[in-house]
C-alpha cells in the first residue's frame, strides 16, 4: 500500500479495482499524504582548563590592556618615592578567575619598554626615571623582572593580583615632559 489511497466513484457508485469505467464518469479523490521524520540534534560544549583576566572595570573583554600605573604629576624633583597601583584609578584591579581543573598559576611582569634587564625606566624619549613594582602598598614584596609569583586557585571566584609602584626618590631636576613605559604582564597555569 502507498502512502495514498484512491477511492474511484462513478456515478456515486464504488467501483472494484480492474473493472472498467468511462472516463467521464470518474471522480478521483485522494486523502492527504502525511509523513513523519525524525532525527536527532547533538548539541556540544567543551570547556578548557583556563583563567580568564581582566581589569576589573570591564569584565569579559579580551585579554590586552590591563590597566595602567598613573603616578601623577610632579615637580622637577621630589624626595619621597611617589607610589601608584591600578586601583589607584578608573583601571581597576587586575582580576584572574580560573576553573576547578586549574589550581594555581603564575605571574610574570617583564622589565617593560625601557628596562636594562636589571631596572624598570619610564622615559620621556630622551631622560629616564627608575620605577620599581610590588606585590604589596607597603613596598616589600617586589615584582622583579621576569620573577614568577604564585598565586592558589582555591575556588572559582577572582583573586586580585595586586600590582603596586614606585617611582624612586629623584633630587635632581628632571626635564618636563611625560614619562612612559609599556609593561608585558604572562599568566600561565
Amino acid at each position: 500500500m502507498t502512502d495514498k489511497h484512491w477511492k474511484i466513484f462513478a456515478a456515486g457508485a464504488f467501483i472494484a479495482a480492474g473493472a472498467p469505467v468511462a472516463a467521464g464518469a470518474l471522480t478521483l479523490l485522494a486523502e492527504p499524504a502525511h509523513a513523519l521524520v525524525s532525527g536527532q540534534i547533538q548539541a556540544r560544549l567543551t570547556i578548557i582548563a583556563g583563567c580568564e583576566v581582566n581589569n576589573g572595570t570591564r569584565p569579559g573583554l579580551p585579554v590586552g590592556d590591563l590597566g595602567s600605573l598613573d603616578f601623577g604629576q610632579q615637580g622637577p624633583t621630589w624626595t619621597n618615592p611617589i607610589k601608584a597601583s591600578l586601583s589607584d584609578n578608573s583601571s581597576g584591579t587586575l582580576n584572574v578567575a580560573c576553573n576547578p581543573s586549574v589550581t594555581g598559576f603564575t605571574v610574570t611582569i617583564d622589565g617593560g619598554a625601557h628596562g636594562d634587564g636589571a631596572t624598570r625606566r619610564l622615559s620621556n624619549g630622551r631622560q629616564t626615571l627608575i620605577y620599581q613594582l610590588f606585590l604589596d602598598a607597603s613596598g616589600t614584596q617586589g615584582y622583579s623582572i621576569g620573577q614568577q609569583h604564585n598565586f592558589a586557585v582555591t575556588n572559582a571566584e577572582q583573586i586580585p593580583i595586586p600590582v603596586y609602584g614606585a617611582v624612586v626618590a629623584n633630587t635632581r631636576a628632571v626635564p618636563a615632559g611625560v614619562y612612559t613605559d609599556t609593561l608585558t604582564v604572562t599568566l600561565d597555569w
